[in-house]
């Protein structure tokens, strides 16, 4: 018999007295409720009902008697209803008496019997309500109460008799039912004992029967350790149950283990090759990091692959345009011109390898096709490969390989991984170089506006210099009037000149602004998205090199506004808005921006304010907190070791200094030589390319440039090796603007009928402005999604990146490439929410969009944000003129853009 045929049998006995038991039970619990219901149902509910019996009576008794004892009508009428009422209740009552099945013979006589005496009673009732209606409550009393005194106690007797007899049958039914519990617990205590007894027996004889046949499997596979090296041991096969088909599955086994045992030593062979090719290609890739030169990238891989598949002979090669050019060579001749040698795509196996993009694998190689040569001779090789370096189809590059042995499988897998690989390095290094490109001829380009921008400067300084001459010669002599008229003609022809030249200045400024910034813009908001890694899909390394390539792209930005910064300056291009400015609030301003950077770099920093110092003063406060981030980012930059502080005191006695700041540093010091030099545009004090200290030098020109734009100075003190200290001196400027009035002023007066006019270089820049905005987004927490967004841009490099960046806010993106685009685009599709429009666009520049979409009254509350690389001062007066609602510059800062599309969204 087969083991499931006696776990069956087994186990379904057991199944069986389980399901006997349970039913014997269910039916013991019902028999039980049974007899309680029968208790509950009948014996007390007759006895309830008996009580309310008793209740009605005594209720009519009650009231007959408060009948016969009152005499007013209106309170007869309501005992009398209350009286009918009780009638009626009893008789219903007994109704129900009668309808309960009975236990007891004797309870249904008593009850018969007092049905009768409650007929009678009741015609006794009314015979005294009649008397007591007729007004003779004594007669109604003597028939109540003396006449049937007798009949009154068989009812009481009545009813306690029913009581009684009911009570004794309930009592005797709960009797039954308690000594029919008891029974039915024996049963089932003997009935269980019994099935566990069976259940026992059933499990012993089944157990011993299955136990035997598996102890002898037990024995065979118990010893299957002891046969490790040799065959494994087989178990005899003497039974047809599942034990007996146990033994064969495991003969089988046995079988089946012994030749995965020869396929785990081919596996191992198998891994053994993978991490030969990984380890390989780890210390390849290894060897590239931190590479930025190609030159140099190409001269580490030839030499590393080669000598990693033992090859005798390698080149490395470039794409450039229609054409590769040499620039590495491993082991090779020295009559071979390395980076010198150029081949055109299709021109020979190297050419035809990058023009089809495919591994090309020779082997048998004829004599002196190439020679590999030592010290000691020279052979031929005999097997060459030749593999392309290529990134999304595109190849970048080839290389090829010679050996004297054939190149194995693995070799040629660890080669085909390498060149897979190295596109994306060598497609990194092409960027970098580029960038560094674009850097230099941006250098370039700031050292000819510099030098502009000094002839300028000369030329003003001219200028002052015949002003003065002229305002001299008129104190002189009045007969020299003429003359100075025609030297004031000269002087406005200069002026105009100079004017233009300024004109042309700031436009080149604006277009370099624009060309510089618009790849900017694409590059920042990219590498932005790229680094913030929304959809999880990047490696830790690759946003390292995005989040290199944001940094980058922001030094470029801000080397381009030190350079639009400083051009402003020199051509008074920037204005000052002086406000009342608390020096609590610059403390503030100090501590949030290098606390972090004191942390960091392990300095002591500390800001101390003179007792005496002027709690407030009247200044630019954006410049005044430009000028300190430059002082404070320099003394940071200079200091490794020691402290910086910034230390606020009352000025001198001069007009200029009110108020001194003053950066002390303990860092690398200046010598007393360049002192001077260093507030020049572009100087360093170290210009070498191995200098520790990076820069463009335009900090503190900037600094020297607005601390006279605010009517102050900057002066230092250093000593070489032990520190430095950069004060800036500023005045009020209020009060400064007072006695420049006053001065020019009194000039004017002196010169009331004179042609000649003195310019004052600050005098037109004294523009207060108080601040008082409020953010409209401060209370509006207003989604993005679902809102429809045109953007208007003919670069499609700027198109792509704000499109990306608006559609992961969950906005609808339309495009158009020029303002005639956009035009169409408003007209024909009613959804847009808001516009991004560029300015310098072919055909219909984003001015002219503008203005054509607000002659249209449908369109005059439709939001437009202005979006233009150009920085020049003007720029924003001429979008809000042109129709623009709002203007901000590229490149775009995504958070400030999304804050100003919402402000504009829900204003």
């Amino acid at each position: 018999m087969k083991l499931k045929t006696k776990l069956y049998l087994g186990f379904g006995s057991i199944l069986l007295i389980i399901v006997f038991l349970s039913i014997n039970g269910f039916y013991t619990m019902h028999q039980q409720k049974d007899h309680m219901n029968a208790i509950v149902n009948e014996n007390y509910e007759r006895l309830k009902l008996i009580e309310l019996l008793r209740n009605e009576i005594n209720t009519t008794a009650r009231e007959i008697r408060e009948l016969l004892l009152m005499s007013e009508d209106a309170v007869l009428e309501d005992h009398i209803s209350i009286i009918q009422k009780s009638r009626v209740a009893s008789a219903d009552l007994f109704l129900r008496i009668e309808s309960i099945p009975r236990s007891v013979e004797e309870s249904s006589h008593v009850v018969s019997q007092l049905k009768e005496l409650n007929t009678i009673y009741y015609e006794v009732v009314n015979n005294a309500i009649q008397y007591a209606i007729e007004g003779d409550q004594d007669a109604g009393i003597k028939v109540l109460i003396d006449d049937h005194r007798e009949m009154r106690a068989q009812i009481v007797e009545g009813f306690d008799k029913l009581t009684q007899l009911e009570e004794s049958a309930m009592q005797q039914a709960l009797s039954n039912a308690e000594a029919d519990f008891q029974f039915t617990v024996l049963f089932l205590i003997s009935l269980f004992i019994v099935a566990v007894i069976i259940v026992i027996g059933i499990t012993i004889s089944v157990v011993r029967s299955i136990t035997k046949s598996i102890y002898k499997v037990r024995d065979v596979i118990t010893s299957v350790p002891g046969h490790v090296n040799e065959q494994l041991p087989r178990i005899e096969v003497n039974s047809k149950d599942e034990i007996g088909e146990i033994a064969e599955a495991y003969n089988e086994m046995a079988h089946a283990l012994e030749d995965y045992s020869k396929q785990e030593k081919d596996i191992k062979k198998y891994l053994e090759n993978e991490n030969w090719i990984k380890t390989k290609y780890s210390d390849i890739m290894k060897k590239f990091q931190g590479q930025q030169n190609l030159q140099r990238f190409g001269e580490l891989f030839i030499s590393k692959v080669a000598s990693s598949v033992d090859a005798t002979y390698g080149a490395f090669y470039t794409k450039e345009e229609d054409q590769i050019n040499l620039i590495a060579g491993y082991a090779s001749n020295q009559n071979e011109r390395v980076g010198k040698e150029t081949i055109k795509l299709g021109q020979g196996l190297v050419g035809q390898c990058a023009l089809d993009n495919k591994v090309l694998h020779i082997e048998d190689l004829p004599e002196g096709y190439i020679s590999t040569k030592s010290g000691l001779g020279e052979a031929s090789p005999t097997s060459l490969v030749i593999l392309p370096v290529e990134i999304e189809g595109e190849v970048l590059g080839v290389f090829e390989l010679a050996k004297f042995e054939r190149f194995s499988s693995l070799q040629m897998k660890l080669l085909k991984e390498v060149s897979d690989s190295s596109g994306v390095i060598i497609h990194r290094i092409i960027n970098h170089m580029q960038i560094e490109k674009l850097l230099s001829d941006s250098q370039t380009l700031t050292e000819e506006l510099q030098a502009q921008s000094e002839e300028l400067q000369q030329q003003q300084e001219e200028l002052r210099l015949t002003n003065e001459q002229l305002h001299v010669q008129y104190k002189n002599s009045d007969e020299k009037t003429k003359e100075l008229e025609k030297i004031k003609r000269d002087l406005e022809e200069k002026n105009r000149g100079i004017e233009l030249s300024s004109k042309y200045k700031s436009e080149f400024l604006a277009n370099m602004s624009h060309e510089l910034r618009t790849p900017l813009n694409s590059m920042l908001i990219l590498s932005q998205i790229l680094s913030e890694n929304g959809e999880g899909n990047l490696t830790e390394k690759q946003i390292e090199y995005a989040l290199t390539i944001h940094s980058s792209g922001s030094d470029l930005l801000d080397l381009i506004n030190d350079i639009l910064d400083l051009s402003k300056i020199e051509s008074g291009k920037i204005d000052v808005y002086p406000e009342q400015v608390l020096l609590s609030d610059v403390k503030a301003f100090v501590e949030r921006q290098f606390n972090p950077v004191a942390r960091h770099k392990e300095l002591d920093f500390k800001i101390t304010i003179a007792d005496d110092t002027p709690k407030v003063i009247f200044t630019d406060d954006q410049r005044l907190k430009q000028i300190l981030k430059n002082l404070l980012s320099n003394a940071f930059k200079f200091t490794s070791r020691g402290s910086v502080n910034l230390r606020l005191s009352k000025g001198h006695d001069d007009i200029r200094s009110k108020i001194v700041f003053s950066v002390e540093d303990t860092g690398i010091g200046i010598p007393k030589h360049k002192q001077q030099e260093i507030f020049e545009a572009f100087f360093q004090g170290d210009g070498t390319t191995s200098r520790k200290y990076g820069g463009t030098g335009l900090g503190l020109s900037i600094t020297r440039e607005l601390s006279q734009l605010l009517g102050g100075y900057v002066t230092i003190e250093s000593t070489e090796g032990k520190g430095s200290t950069f004060s800036l001196h500023l005045p009020d400027y209020y009060e400064l603007s007072v006695i420049r009035k006053s001065m020019t002023a009194e000039v004017a007066a002196t010169q009331e009928n004179n042609v000649i006019v003195i310019d004052s270089p600050h005098t037109d820049d004294m523009k207060l402005e108080v601040s008082n905005d409020v953010d409209p987004t401060e209370n509006n927490n207003e989604p993005f999604e679902n809102k429809v967004v045109l953007v208007v841009d003919d670069d499609m490099r700027n198109v792509f990146a704000i499109t990306t960046a608006l559609e992961m806010q969950n906005m609808k993106v339309l495009f158009a490439e020029n303002g005639i685009e956009a035009l169409e685009i408003i007209n024909s599709d009613s959804t847009i929410d808001i516009v991004l429009m560029d300015i310098m666009m072919p055909e219909m520049d984003g001015y002219e969009a503008m203005k054509k979409i607000r002659e249209s009254d449908a369109f005059q509350d439709l939001p437009i944000i202005a979006l233009t690389a150009k920085a020049m001062k003007s720029d924003k007066e001429k979008c809000i003129m042109a129709g623009a609602s709002d203007y901000i510059s590229k490149p775009v800062k995504m958070d400030q853009l999304l804050s100003l599309i919402k402000v504009w969204l829900y204003k």
